[in-house]
């Protein structure tokens, strides 16, 4: 399972908080906390962070560190980044865009949904498809193995710049032979792929276009969120800063070929203000038509429960239909990460949601600390 992980430095943030102070006072305290996760982690090349709160009068970002491990160039906080799986969150309300207009249902099988060509591979490998159902792939337990195959794992080795195609990753996957039983957790970026192409027979147009739309990056101002390499870059967008993998020998997002993950599980290039605008906007009303539809996205899967898992602080976390929900005491949070250390994450309560970027994904820092000191800071 994806989970958040519990890490072991200590954050520390500075003064009592009083419900008399002013945004400016909050603002000077954001600042000071993302000053200290820099100051407590150099190793951590940089970190952007932004807060949407529009209840406190906050709307603000800063950066420090670098943009670059090697030339040392200053981070600056309108730089984008890939935000990996954090994709998988606005390809499932696309899905869910789709359910909200009657063109989909959550609980259809997935037989007549998918195009030919995946079908025939589908049922050439034995997979069932009049018991895979669309919430079966939203919540990864449709059946399906990890996406890392033997093939990856050579071609990761020779060429890190290797173009993969949908297809040529699905026919890869599903040739594994590797079936697991519907309706147990196993999280996999098929399901994804498989979701982008459902998307694409509904809407009779490109996946990422048929997104754009459904969820309305016009509307909501999501000027600075694209598919990399499938779209061009929006103008006047400021250079993606580099993305590190320490247990990789300092791989970066530059050095690595964006065609892996890129179709419906990962691809999204954004800035942590439009994180932070798309997440208040899902939330909050500005993109689902229905209320409902955001509680069916946070839902158990009809019939299985989700379980929790403990991640301290009094704190638990499930993962549901391409979002995670986190339960506090008092309060709850919902957002996704991703593999090159992007967050996405809004506190209902205080209909307030923050963007972070940390460019080293591997260094260790003590996220749900972080997420409490947000709040604490805002609420």
């Amino acid at each position: 399972m994806k989970l958040i992980r519990p890490f072991l430095i200590l954050i520390i943030v500075t003064g009592v908080f009083s419900c008399k102070e002013k945004p400016l006072t909050k603002i000077a305290k954001l600042q000071t906390l993302i000053d200290s996760i820099y100051k407590a982690h150099p190793n951590g090349v940089g970190f952007i962070l932004h807060v949407e709160a529009p209840d406190q009068n906050i709307s603000w970002g800063s950066a420090v560190g670098y943009s670059n491990r090697q030339t040392k160039e200053t981070l600056n906080k309108e730089q984008p980044g890939q935000i990996a799986s954090i994709t998988k969150t606005f390809v499932s309300a696309t899905i869910f865009r789709l359910i909200e207009n009657g063109d989909l249902n959550m609980y259809e099988p997935i037989r007549t949904l998918v195009p030919e060509k995946t079908r025939v591979l589908m049922i050439e490998n034995g997979y069932d498809l009049d018991s895979i159902t669309v919430a079966h792939l939203l919540s990864h337990r449709g059946g399906f193995p990890s996406m890392v195959t033997k093939k990856w794992r050579e071609i990761l080795k020779q060429n890190l710049q290797y173009t993969w195609t949908r297809d040529e990753q699905i026919k890869d996957a599903l040739s594994m032979n590797e079936r697991l039983k519907i309706g147990d957790f196993e999280y996999s970026d098929l399901n994804y792929s498989l979701l982008s192409e459902i998307i694409e027979e509904k809407t009779e147009t490109s996946f990422f276009l048929a997104m754009r739309n459904l969820l309305k990056f016009d509307e909501i101002g999501l000027n600075n969120t694209w598919f990399y390499s499938l779209e061009p870059d929006p103008k006047g967008i400021e250079e993606r800063f580099h993305q590190y993998k320490e247990s990789r020998n300092w791989v970066s997002t530059f050095d690595e070929s964006p065609t892996w993950g890129l179709f419906g599980a990962a691809g999204l290039v954004s800035t942590t203000e439009d994180l932070a605008i798309f997440s208040q906007a899902l939330t909050t009303g500005n993109i689902f038509n229905n209320p409902e539809t955001l509680s069916l996205m946070l839902s158990d899967l009809k019939g299985l429960d989700n379980t929790f898992e403990d991640i301290g602080y009094d704190m638990e976390f499930s993962m549901r239909m391409g979002i995670d929900l986190i339960k506090g005491q008092d309060f709850e949070i919902y957002g996704f990460n991703g593999y090159w250390g992007g967050y996405m994450y809004h506190f209902p309560e205080l209909n307030a949601s923050f963007g972070l970027y940390q460019l080293n994904a591997d260094e260790e820092i003590d996220i749900v600390k972080l997420f409490l000191d947000i709040k604490n800071i805002i609420e």
